[in-house]
């Protein structure tokens, strides 16, 4: 059964920056236990976004879900990703 997280506001992190900021975003548990990311781009700095590590987060009422990037594309203002295990 699969698994969706989803919010209006992200963030991509590289360190203690910001890589892009996110708006819409679903976040999908697939069947092989991976987790997939798809999420409206608003802003993006091209060379944080080039940058490793990076980090997603996503602001919930006690603070911020964690996830570390994997893969990434981003194509005219849209964002696919795998990203590996919650962080916290």
């Amino acid at each position: 059964m699969a698994v969706e997280i989803d919010g209006v506001t992200a963030s991509l992190r590289w360190g203690y920056t910001s890589a892009a900021t996110l708006g819409t975003w679903t976040l999908t548990k697939r069947d092989d236990g991976r987790w997939s990311l798809k999420a409206v781009v608003v802003l993006a700095d091209t060379f944080r976004v080039s940058q490793r590590p990076l980090v997603f987060e996503a602001p919930h009422a006690n603070g911020v879900w964690r996830w570390p990037v994997v893969e990434l594309q981003m194509l005219d203002g849209s964002l696919t990703a795998t990203v590996g295990a919650y962080e916290g």
